[in-house]
């Protein structure tokens, strides 16, 4: 048996060793072609980005001052990269000295066209630096002799920008007749022909650079680089064309060649397999009597095995399997003690969760019983429409009121409120916030920005330690109504008060400053107030709302379809205009998951009837800011 191994192995291999020496030989050509290829593609990567690179210097006339200031460095940058072309030219080209000879040589007419151009870009400058830096100069002291000429200097200044702006001959003439016109007329600054001199001068390395009809040095340049790139492309369809061949030739080798070897493995396998299958048969036989005897009959069967591998091998599988018996044995007994634990920590996990869960609703009922009640608010305002929903059962969001008399008027402060994150963690700084509220109109504060810059260093000094500047805080709007005034003063950090009127949106934004740590340099909350009207609707709302995913793309509720909704439908009472808002949200919405805590109110003011009351107009609103 191993006389035929070997024999039949043997011609195999001698059939591998030729299928091997051959592949070896058309991969290398392959490699070679290939491994140009990547040259020229990097060669020609390196053109495309010092193609670009000289675009957007001669396309962006911002950069002209950089340019005139750094000239030389621009120019050392340019030739270093030619120079780094020309070496990469030489790796590719190096089997054809005639095409590289030509290459080097567009590549050195390329370089003296790049650095006229440079030197043209130096020349006209932009603002501070060139032709242009230097007739600004002229008309900048101009400016300020002849301060009453300034009509005549802004109207020269506006072709001059147009022309420079739009290389618009039109614009150049206009300016060489406006100042002919003025020196006709005799009040003329002498300076201005200084500052003509200058405009030509840039007029003139300007049509140097583009506006000379096949001509000029950009256009020179453009058509010069796009032969390069094109005679590139050129070559590299060669080469992929000859790799092509090659590839070609290498398969039609791969079949003749495996052609042999299936042939070969074909008749040596038959002869193999037919000394085999005698072995397997009997082998077959004992390991039925194997199994059938329960894994017990190794002695009477091993006698009957083969004295060779395969008898070798049928042993070894007999041991095997009596040894997989028992440990499948002590694995089950195994897997039904883990089974057991694990059914019970299941109940345990089960209890916890159910614990959990029951703590989480009282939390919720607690948070509720916090919240301004629907009684509360109903006393103050003709009609309330509160949609309140947390992510978690327990959120960061929460509204507060308060009502005081003040100079013989009732006012109402209210205010809402989104704290970082949801869940347990808003709102615990939710119930802070709350608490906070409280002790300060304690003390007196009534004023919403005070309100707020009070708020605001008192979070920071009951989160953070001198250890820890935490980031945690709250967006919240804040606004005071005067009953019988209508007068609405308003400061928010990070979140606007809407005011619906007469088919429009009046929008109070608040300051872009959270209460809580802010790297920005911030001083205090600023105040805004206003008049309110008759028909006004007032609405808060977190971000909850607007950033809610949802529809087939997946997109943000948004406050432009907010706005939108509020201004079609202001017309209606509080109601309509609140069920369609919701309507529309919850298929906005649909089966997705809610994004974060979501609060949104409409809120009606009732107002206090006096004889002298006047109403402002409903398109005109007076906003004033503290």
């Amino acid at each position: 048996m191993k006389k035929s191994l070997v024999v039949v192995l043997g011609g195999f291999g001698l059939v591998l060793l030729i299928f091997a020496s051959m592949s070896w030989y058309f991969n290398r050509k392959m490699h070679e072609k290939q491994a140009l290829l990547l040259k020229l593609d990097n060669l020609s990567t390196q053109i495309q980005d010092h193609k670009d690179w000289m675009e957007h210097l001669t396309n962006q006339r911002f950069l002209y001052d950089s340019i005139a200031k750094m000239e030389y460095e621009y120019r050392r940058k340019n030739s270093f990269t030619h120079e780094l072309i020309r070496q990469e030219v030489s790796n590719v080209f190096f089997f054809d000295k005639k095409v590289e000879r030509d290459f080097l040589s567009t590549l050195d007419d390329l370089l003296l066209t790049e650095d006229r151009i440079l030197n043209d870009l130096a020349k006209i400058g932009f603002k501070e630096f060139g032709y242009i830096g230097k007739m600004r100069e002229v008309i900048h002291h101009i400016e300020e002799e002849f301060p009453q000429f300034d009509q005549q200097i802004l109207s020269l200044r506006r072709h001059e920008k147009d022309y420079i702006m739009r290389n618009d001959e039109n614009y150049a003439l206009s300016l060489h007749q406006e100042i002919a016109d003025w020196q006709a007329r005799g009040n003329c600054p002498s300076e201005l022909t200084q500052y003509l001199q200058y405009f030509d001068s840039v007029r003139n390395r300007m049509q140097l650079l583009f506006a000379i009809p096949n001509r000029n040095h950009y256009s020179s340049w453009s058509l010069n680089i796009s032969n390069i790139q094109s005679n590139l492309r050129r070559f590299r369809g060669e080469f992929i064309r000859e790799s092509y061949a090659l590839s070609n030739d290498s398969l039609s080798m791969q079949y003749i060649i495996s052609g042999i070897a299936f042939l070969a493995l074909i008749l040596g396998s038959v002869y193999i397999v037919r000394n085999i299958t005698i072995q397997v048969s009997r082998l077959q036989r004992s390991m039925n009597e194997f199994i059938s005897s329960n894994y017990q009959a190794y002695e009477s069967i091993s006698h009957q095995l083969p004295k060779n591998e395969i008898g070798q091998i049928s042993i070894q599988f007999l041991k095997m399997a009596r040894k997989i018996k028992w440990d499948v044995h002590l694995l089950e007994d195994r897997v039904m003690r883990r089974t057991t634990a694990l059914h019970e920590k299941n109940i345990q996990l089960e209890k916890q969760h159910s614990e959990m869960m029951d703590s989480l609703r009282y939390a919720q009922k607690l948070q509720e019983s916090l919240l301004v009640s629907r009684k509360q608010l109903t006393q103050h305002f003709e009609q309330v429409h509160v949609h309140y929903t947390p992510k978690n059962l327990v959120g960061g969001d929460f509204y507060w009121m308060k009502s005081f008399r003040e100079n013989g008027s009732e006012k109402i402060l209210f205010a809402l409120a989104d704290c970082t994150g949801h869940g347990v963690p808003g709102a615990l700084l939710s119930v802070l916030g709350m608490n906070t509220l409280d002790e300060l109109f304690a003390d007196g504060i009534r004023k919403p920005n005070e309100l707020l810059d009070s708020l605001r260093k008192t979070i920071l000094r009951r989160i953070s330690s001198e250890e820890e500047q935490r980031m945690d805080g709250m967006d919240i709007a804040i606004f005071c109504m005067d009953k019988r005034s209508r007068e609405l003063h308003f400061s928010g950090a990070q979140m606007p008060l809407w005011i619906v009127r007469n088919s429009e949106v009046i929008e109070l934004n608040g300051e872009r400053v959270p209460i809580g740590f802010t790297y920005m340099n911030h001083l205090e909350f600023k105040s805004q107030h206003l008049i309110l009207e008759e028909e006004d609707k007032l609405v808060v709302f977190t971000d909850g709302m607007v950033d809610q995913f949802g529809m087939e793309s997946n997109k943000k509720f948004g406050k432009k379809q907010l706005r939108f909704i509020l201004s079609r439908a202001s017309d209606q009472n509080g109601s309509v205009l609140y069920n369609r808002l919701m309507n529309q949200f919850s298929f906005w919405k649909g089966e997705g998951e809610q994004t974060d805590d979501c609060t949104f109110m409409i809120l009606e003011p009732k107002f206090v009837k006096t004889r002298n009351a006047k109403n402002g107009s409903a398109h005109e609103v007076a906003v004033v800011v503290d």
